[in-house]
């Protein structure tokens, strides 16, 4: 399978990051992990169109991880052939009352599905694409998931772990996918006291994975900070001792606020990473392509 980094960025707007979107490539399908801002975009940097994408796989709700999904759900609809399959998306709860109150039928795009649906010249536009009679609107298959859950694609399987993070407001999840005789590992968001170690269920996730994607982000740092004065400076030390333990092959780095994406910060967290994990260490950007399971 291939992996695309859409997205590296955290919630603060970058010209360098979007936020959280991770794309994979396997057999017929399309699949994003997260959809965060920008991240439509970076779809279309690296080849793709809206109507390749085939499933939608949400760690959490936070906004810089989903926000791009109503373009992504609305652009796929409105320019893709009438008989393009439905996109499914797979979320922790709460994503059916989301999609209700954007795309329902008093939803908040409400006037936009109808006049694209009702005005003479959008119907002349569908029905030049092969539509025809009443014009549907965005077709989706929302499925909520929970922890244990297995998501299956044909050449594909993704397991799921909760991990820390803000609980209990929000259910946070990490991504373990399985094709192609390779293994991905997707953090998710990290909340933690790195103390007492990565999660547990972390381990699960990214036993033996060629490629684990993972969470590496401070708060609450002063823009002028020097290199000696990173917050949480074990942090990026507890996930160098998990991807150890864990026999990671590639440890890719994501999440950069602007806090560690800085030059001194950056080569001290993979220098302070590489001295306890022997594996590749990539500091994530934007459109890096991995062969997940290949050398």
């Amino acid at each position: 399978m291939k992996l695309t980094l859409l997205g590296t960025g955290s919630p603060v707007p970058s010209v360098k990051k979007c936020s959280a979107g991770y794309m994979i490539e396997t057999g017929k399908d399309v699949v994003l992990m997260d959809v965060g801002p920008g991240t439509v975009y970076r779809l279309l940097e690296a080849g793709k169109r809206v109507t390749d994408v085939t499933h939608v796989l949400l760690s959490h709700l936070h906004f810089d991880h989903w926000l791009d999904l109503i373009r992504l759900v609305l652009t796929r609809w409105d320019t893709g052939h009438p008989d393009l399959p439905a996109l499914k998306v797979y979320a922790p709860s709460g994503i059916n009352h989301i999609f209700e109150r954007l795309f329902g039928p008093d939803g908040a795009l409400k006037l936009d599905i109808t006049a694209r649906t009702n005005h003479p010249q959008s119907l002349a536009i569908y029905e030049g694409r092969g539509g025809s009679g009443e014009r549907p609107g965005p077709m989706t298959e929302v499925i909520e998931i929970g922890e244990g859950d297995v998501i299956e694609g044909e050449t594909w399987k993704v397991s799921l772990a909760n991990v820390p993070h803000c609980q209990p407001y929000l259910i946070s999840f990490g991504m373990r996918m399985e094709a192609d005789g390779g293994i991905l590992a997707y953090s998710s968001d990290i909340t933690c006291n790195p103390e007492n170690g990565a999660p547990k269920g972390l381990y699960k996730l990214a036993n033996n994975a060629d490629v684990l994607v993972q969470y590496v982000n401070v708060f609450g740092v002063p823009l002028e900070a020097s290199a000696n004065q990173v917050s949480q400076p074990a942090f990026h030390s507890m996930i160098a001792e998990l991807a150890r333990d864990t026999n990671v092959g590639t440890l890719v780095t994501t999440h950069h606020g602007p806090h560690v994406d800085r030059d001194g910060i950056r080569e001290r967290i993979i220098a302070e990473i590489g001295a306890i994990y022997p594996g590749r260490v990539v500091w994530g950007q934007d459109l890096m392509t991995f062969e997940v399971g290949q050398t």
